[in-house]
């Protein structure tokens, strides 16, 4: 007896494949057609951001990509080009992070990429097994990603479709309602409608069924007039918070940013610390002529400590060699609280704090990020110490405990662990514990006293930490504004600077507070609750992004009475997303395992 297979047959399956005959008429199949498409939605996607900000193009710069999800009959090519494509845009718009590792940013980009391929899968079943309308599916699963992204490895919410549209008021109100991710979905429902509309002229020959032509006809106006709704929808809201009247002038700042860019290699010229603390005094006197309420500095304008535990330490009996470290961070601290008694003015200021030998820890000194308020008549400063470290970038995991082994074996990759001369240093910082909030009178406004809270550098790219500072126990706002410290000299005068500006327009936005902003190497300025960006630093001729822009701005900070529904319920819409995103997932699997018992092979044994 011998057993053959013959006949393998193959089940109809009516939810697979409806795109079919869209193969007919046009299908991205090849690998030419391919990389065309999917090349022009890198380009097109890159021209969208900061310092571009081409911001209509954000309407149709997915489209490309999505041809080649919903027509090509070749999965596998699908998702290798996806992924291709994610790691090209990266790598292209994320430059800036070669100047801090090379390394690690072309790993970085690789790690981001792989969202490109895990959205193609769920979008491709939802057009191609569901037939359901792309304006609808793309803005979940693209919004679900944003969110994951924003929040694994300490979180990247970086280069979201919304921050295209920063300095367009009239599409980015929704943010306070569900953040910035209410415009990346509006702006994704728009890129799915459009396909919406263009799939049935991709298949519209003799070969198209009753059944997916109908699909497709259908999609053709549910698309269309989804995306349109969510459009209008989001303008007329937005017209109407622009509308409102509710914003008035808080203190006036004064923004002091120097010129001084970072480098890993230790054998770059720098300037000293005196240097620095020199020239930024000098802005500061030239500040005080327009008598603001706050001096604002950046993050680490130089290398100093200012806590209390390290100024009071006695070199000759706490055994700590810090003689010289300690002797110049007094002359410091002493310095600002005098300019604060001078000037009868609050000075804020970034600077490292430090606590030797902490008891049951392994490492020998505790290091903070930490902000310092200096207000007139204060016994010492507020300090406020960043809660929010970016992994690799601030700390390297595994510091304490028992896997401590593994923290040395990490230490060995990181470009920052090897400053000192060749020498390495742990230079992992301890997160705070709180989000501090500190209270300032105006003497511009009477002596009136408001509330602000300090974000620490990339903290202001963290949706959640903005919203923890504003967030009051009884769903108020604790706070009056936002005054954000930040050092970008890390990243030269690149286009980080002016991505990072952007970025921060939604923290303003989503919370109805305004900003304050004091950076090193730029971009420094004031960001309005309605998202107005106004008052930058700039140089003679105009610029507030390059080389050699240093000096200050003084403006009145705003103060918003509104509270917001994305304050008080925060990520709960892209948390949604992110479900509904894996819930397509789960429907993917089901219908596969569906269509598998649909294809059993019949088998005939001869003799």
């Amino acid at each position: 007896m011998k057993a053959s297979r013959k006949n393998r047959t193959r089940q109809p399956d009516k939810l697979a494949d409806p795109a079919r005959p869209v193969r007919r008429r046009f299908a991205a199949d090849s690998v030419l057609a391919i990389s065309l498409l999917v090349l022009a939605t890198v380009l097109l996607k890159s021209v969208i951001f900061a310092p571009i900000a081409f911001w209509p193009v954000a309407f149709f710069c997915l489209v490309p990509w999505l041809v080649v999800v919903t027509t090509s009959s070749h999965p596998r090519r699908v998702y290798v080009s996806s992924f291709l494509m994610g790691f090209a845009f990266f790598l292209l718009n994320m430059f800036w992070m070669s100047y801090v590792t090379g390394a690690g940013y072309v790993v970085w980009a690789a790690f981001l990429a792989v969202s490109f391929p895990l959205m193609a899968c769920p979008l491709r079943h939802w057009a191609r097994r569901r037939r359901l309308p792309l304006a609808l599916g793309l803005p979940i699963i693209w919004v679900g990603a944003e969110f994951v992204r924003g929040w694994i490895l300490t979180g990247f919410p970086w280069f979201f479709l919304a921050h295209s549209q920063y300095r367009v008021l009239s599409l980015i109100q929704t943010s306070d309602l569900f953040g910035a991710y209410a415009v990346s979905f509006m702006i994704a429902s728009v890129n799915g409608g459009l396909l919406d509309l263009l799939l049935p002229r991709l298949s519209s020959d003799d070969s198209t069924t009753d059944g997916v032509a109908r699909a497709l006809s259908r999609n053709r106006w549910i698309g269309a007039g989804t995306a349109a709704l969510l459009l209008l929808a989001t303008l007329g809201y937005s017209r109407f918070r622009l509308g409102q009247d509710t914003s008035a002038p808080g203190p006036r700042v004064a923004v002091i940013q120097g010129d001084y860019p970072l480098f890993v290699e230790m054998n770059r010229p720098r300037k000293s610390a005196s240097e620095k603390a020199e020239r930024y005094f000098e802005f500061m006197a030239h500040a005080a002529a327009d008598q603001p309420d706050i001096f604002l500095l950046p993050e680490t304008p130089w290398h100093m400590y200012l806590n209390r535990e390290f100024i009071e330490l006695d070199p000759e009996t706490d055994g700590i060699d810090h003689r010289l470290n300690i002797a110049w961070s007094r002359r410091w601290s002493k310095l600002f609280q005098s300019w604060a008694e001078e000037m009868n003015a609050t000075v804020v200021t970034g600077a490292f704090s430090l606590e030797p030998n902490p008891p049951g820890l392994r490492s020998g000194d505790l290091n903070y990020n930490s902000a310092f308020v200096y207000t007139p008549g204060g016994a010492s400063a507020g300090r406020y110490d960043k809660c929010h470290r970016v992994v690799f970038g601030e700390y390297i995991p595994f510091r304490d405990g028992r896997l401590r082994f593994f923290y040395f074996w990490l230490h060995r990759f990181v470009p920052l662990a090897w400053l000192d001369g060749g020498k390495t240093h742990e230079y992992s910082l301890t997160p705070g514990e709180e989000f501090t909030i500190f209270t300032t009178s105006a003497p511009s406004l009477g002596g009136r006293e408001y509330r602000f809270g300090v974000p620490i550098c990339y903290e202001d790219v963290m949706p959640y930490v903005s919203r923890e500072f504003t967030l009051g126990i009884d769903g108020g706002k604790r706070i009056d504004f936002l005054l954000n410290i930040s050092n970008d000299g890390w990243f030269v005068h690149s286009n980080e600077l002016p991505q990072h500006l952007a970025v921060g327009v939604f923290r303003a936005v989503e919370n109805r507070v305004g900003i304050a902003r004091a950076v090193n190497t730029g971009i420094s300025g004031f960001i309005d609750p309605d998202g107005t960006i106004h008052d930058l630093v700039t140089d003679d001729r105009g610029r507030y992004h390059g080389p050699g822009i240093e000096g200050y701005a003084v403006a009145s900070v705003k103060v918003d009475s509104r509270r917001t529904l994305y304050t008080r319920i925060g990520d709960v819409f892209a948390l949604v997303c992110m479900v509904l995103w894996l819930l397509a997932y789960l429907d993917y699997f089901a219908v596969r395992a569906l269509g598998r018992r649909h294809e059993e092979p019949t088998e005939e044994v001869n003799a």
